[in-house]
C-alpha cells in the first residue's frame, strides 16, 4: 500500500514537471523542472527556491520544490510547500495534486487524521482521481487503527490504574487493621494486669499492704526475743560477780 502511494508521487514529480517545463517563462522553474527529470534533485531545489525567490506565490515552483523536498524526505518543509501552492492556485487541477501530496506527506509523517483531510479536499477539486480515492481509504484504515490502538491502550492504562489504587487501599487498610490491632492491645493491657491479679500472678495494693504488716510483726517479734535473751545474759552476769 505504502509502496504505491510513493510511485505515485515520483510519477507525480516527472510528469507535473513535464507540464510545467511548456512555460519558458520562468527560466529558474523551466531548469528546475530540467533537473527533477535527471534526478539531479539538489540543483532542482537551488532553481525553485531561485524563482521563488522573485515570486513567493510561484505556484509551479513551490509545488514542484515540494516534490524534491519530498523525495529528501524533507517531509515538513514539503507540506509547507503544497500547502502554499493549493492557497496561491486558481486551477482546481493543481489545487488537487498539492492536497494530494499533502496527504502523501501526511502519511509519511504517520498523521492519518491530516492524511484523510488532506485526500479528501483533494476529491473535491478531482472527484475522478482514482489514486487518490485509493489513498482515501487507505489513510481511513490507517486513521481507524490509529483509534483502536489508542483506545486498547487508554483502557490497558486504565485498568492498571485502578489495580494501583486497589493495591494502594489494601495497603491503607491493612495498615489501619494494624493500628486498630495496637489500639487495642494498649487497651487491654490493664485489664489482663487485672486478671492476672485475680488468678494470682500479681499482688493487690491490699495484699501488698497485709503482707507488708505481716513482716512488720515478725521483725517486731524477733526483736522483742532479741531483747529479752540481752537482759537475761546481763541479769546473770551480775549476780555472778556480785556473789
Amino acid at each position: 500500500m505504502k509502496n504505491r502511494i510513493l510511485k505515485y508521487i515520483i510519477c507525480l514529480s516527472i510528469s507535473m514537471s513535464g507540464l510545467y517545463s511548456q512555460d519558458t517563462r520562468d527560466n529558474s522553474t523551466f531548469k528546475g523542472n530540467k533537473n527533477v527529470i535527471s534526478k539531479e534533485y539538489n540543483k532542482a531545489e537551488i532553481n525553485y527556491r531561485k524563482a521563488l525567490s522573485n515570486s513567493e506565490k510561484e505556484t509551479r515552483a513551490s509545488h514542484n520544490l515540494g516534490n524534491v523536498l519530498f523525495e529528501n524526505n524533507n517531509y515538513d518543509e514539503a507540506i509547507q510547500e503544497y500547502f502554499k501552492t493549493q492557497k496561491n492556485s486558481d486551477i482546481d487541477l493543481e489545487k488537487h495534486s498539492a492536497f494530494h501530496n499533502l496527504g502523501n506527506s501526511y502519511m509519511k509523517k504517520k498523521d492519518y487524521g491530516q492524511a484523510v483531510e488532506s485526500y479528501k479536499n483533494a476529491l473535491r477539486n478531482n472527484p475522478e482521481d482514482d489514486e487518490t480515492r485509493y489513498n482515501y481509504a487507505i489513510a481511513k484504515k490507517f486513521l481507524e487503527g490509529d483509534k483502536r490502538n489508542k483506545s486498547q491502550n487508554n483502557n490497558k492504562d486504565s485498568e492498571e490504574s485502578k489495580e494501583d489504587k486497589s493495591e494502594e487501599k489494601d495497603k491503607d487498610q491493612e495498615k489501619e487493621n494494624d493500628n486498630q490491632e495496637e489500639e487495642q492491645s494498649k487497651n487491654q493491657k490493664p485489664n489482663d494486669q487485672k486478671d492476672n491479679e485475680e488468678k494470682g500472678g500479681g499482688l493487690s495494693k491490699q495484699q501488698m499492704e497485709n503482707l507488708l504488716e505481716a513482716i512488720n510483726n515478725i521483725e517486731n517479734d524477733v526483736n522483742k526475743k532479741v531483747n529479752a535473751n540481752k537482759t537475761k545474759i546481763k541479769t546473770s552476769k551480775k549476780s555472778e560477780k556480785d556473789w
